[in-house]
This record gives structure tokens, sequence and C-alpha cells, in this order.
């Protein structure tokens, strides 16, 4: 669709566990003619989420003292990353996913590991043999190249904006922190790496620090830049 030069658009990240029903967004900003405000009323809608029986390593499931200590310093370094994003636009353009495959569990599923509810699905999963080529969604410099407790090797991606990738289970990384990624650029080899029940791939989206679906991302920035 035709967009004016003096056109902005935002993305409000909704989170997974947010209350349907009745919400508000307050927009600000300022021009020459002064500061201003805008109160936008919308509604949440409920998903319609589904649940993955899946089998892994019991010690993934029940992890000892020491591999929760680790886990733990884990999320805490990964929630650092996502609050300390560029403020820079580093992508360009679409979206693409990371590899051409089936999804064989979408967004927002309750995970089962071994008949115990233990968290829901914040990202999308691919059909991928072990050493399947993992492709970067888009442009933006790599925060996190390394093996962790959950998500095994893994790389995140600073879009810039506020905008994050997450590759995992990877069998090989290929890329360091610190190391400017251009859009399809090659990542790493899927694989099984972490909790897992068989090889494939996860990829996942966060925007100011929310999950968000992977899928309705692309879906969205599509329709704000066509490409010809």
């Amino acid at each position: 669709p035709f967009r004016p030069a003096d056109t902005y658009f935002g993305l409000i990240a909704i989170p997974f566990r947010a209350k349907p029903g009745p919400a508000e967004l307050e927009l600000t900003w300022k021009n020459t003619m002064g500061k201003h405000s805008r109160k936008i009323p919308f509604r949440i809608v409920a998903g319609k989420y589904k649940t993955d029986e899946l089998k892994v390593d019991s010690s993934r499931v029940n992890p000892n003292k020491k591999n929760i200590e680790r886990a733990q310093k884990e999320a805490l370094k990964i929630k650092r990353i996502y609050a300390d994003g560029s403020i820079d636009r580093l992508w360009n353009g679409n979206f693409q996913l990371p590899m051409t495959s089936d999804i064989t569990s979408p967004f927002g599923n309750k995970r089962v590991f071994n008949g115990q509810l233990k968290s829901f699905h914040n990202g999308v999963d691919f059909r991928a043999r072990s050493a399947t080529p993992v492709f970067a969604a888009n442009s933006g410099v790599v925060k996190l190249a390394e093996n962790l407790f959950y998500s095994g090797n893994a790389v995140v991606i600073d879009h810039g904006t506020g905008i994050f990738t997450i590759y995992a289970h990877l069998s090989r990384i290929d890329v360091a922190p610190g190391q400017r990624i251009e859009k399809g650029q090659r990542l790493g080899l899927s694989g099984a790496t972490g909790r897992v029940s068989g090889p494939h791939l996860h990829w996942g989206v966060k925007i100011k620090g929310v999950a968000v679906n992977p899928i309705q991302l692309i879906d969205i920035l599509s329709s704000l830049f066509p490409e010809h």
C-alpha cells in the first residue's frame, strides 16, 4: 500500500499471558507545534493454542542444582541482552523464514515435557534433520552465540528497534558475538542440542523483550513493506 513519506509505524508486543479484553495504548509525540498525546483503545483477543506432548532427557525436565543455577544465569544474561538492544534500525525490509520447512510446533502451544507442563512455546519449531543450514531472518548484529542449558547451541541477533531473533538447538554455530549479519546469511546448522525430543530448529522473535509469533511478525511487516 502507498505510504506518505512522513508516515511512521510502531510494533506493539502483547505479552503471552496478557488478559484478553479491552486495553488502551497511549501514543505521545513531539513536533514543531509542541507535545501531543492520544489514547487508542483496542481489544486483546485470546489465542487458540494446543498442547505438545514431548519426551526428552529427564535431566532437562528436572535438572540438578548445578544446572538450575546455570540456567538461571543464562536467563539473566539473555534478559540483559534484550534490555540493551540497539536503538537504531539494523533490519531492512521484510523478515524471512530461517529455513524452508514444515512447522511442527506453532507459537503459543503448551509444552508438556515427560508429562509435566513446563512452559508455553515462545517461538516456532521447524522440521529439520541435523546439519540443515539455518539463515538469518534479517540483518543485524550477533549478541549471543553459545551453548545454553535449555536452548542448546543458540544464536541471538539484535535487529535494532527492539527486535531480536533467536535460533536454537543448533548442531554447529558459524557466527560470533559482535559480528554484523546480513539477511539470509548462514548462522549455523540445525541439530538436537539442549532440551529436545529430536533434531529441529526453534526460531523465536522478541520485541522489547516480549515473545511474539514470528509468523505474525513476517505477515505484518510484509504488508508494510511490499516487495516488488
